[in-house]
This record gives C-alpha cells, structure tokens and sequence, in this order.
C-alpha cells in the first residue's frame, strides 16, 4: 500500500482510479488514541464531553492543514491531479482549485493546468 500510487493496492477491481477516503475500525482506532492522547497531554478527563470535543476540533485542525503540504508532496512524487483527487474522494477540478496554484507547481512548467 506504501510506495507509489500506480504501485499501490489501493486501485479497486476494475477502475482505473483510486479509492478515495474511507472510515472503519482501522481509522477509529487511531483517531481514539489520539484522542486519549492528546486529552491526557493536555491534562484533560477523556470522559469530559466539551473537553473531547475541543480535542477533536484540534485534531481537525492540524490534519485540515496538514493535507496542503501533503498533497503538494504528493505532486512532487509525481502524482497527477486526477490520482490526487482520487485519494482525496473529490474530483479532479476540485482537488485543483483547493490545491493548485501552489508555489511548487507556479514554478513548475511541465505541470498542466485545467482549462477555465
């Protein structure tokens, strides 16, 4: 699942794209230890409703911004916006309207840009 996106098992039977975001026991369990985490981090009762809750608003807020640079990464690996979008459950317009435009892809001339 590592590696690069063409490489990756992530392509679901019969498509020629990639599987976009997705939830299950997998996810929950990570987000419940950060949760626990960062509630204990911050000297907060994991059992206290307003405290969990501004700890996942946090939480949110650091992936919210974390997904610029890593789509930016993703680009310089070689990605192209229609895998971007892809990965990101949006479509390809959408993923460059968000993401597009960024410094490293301004300065980058082999990098096409949709039509408006």
């Amino acid at each position: 699942m590592y590696g690069h996106p063409r490489t990756w098992a992530m392509r679901e039977p019969r498509r020629d794209h990639y599987v976009g975001p997705g939830t299950g026991e997998d996810s929950r369990l990570v987000v419940d230890a950060a949760i626990e985490g960062l509630c204990a981090g911050r000297n907060l009762p994991t059992e206290d409703v307003p405290a969990r809750l501004h700890v996942i608003a946090s939480l949110a807020a650091d992936l919210q911004a974390r997904l610029g640079p890593a789509v930016a990464e993703a680009r310089q690996y070689g990605c192209s916006w229609a895998e971007v979008a892809d990965l990101l459950g949006v479509t390809r317009a959408s993923a460059w309207q968000r993401y597009g435009g960024t410094e490293n892809d301004v300065n980058d001339p082999t990098i096409r840009r949709p039509v408006r």
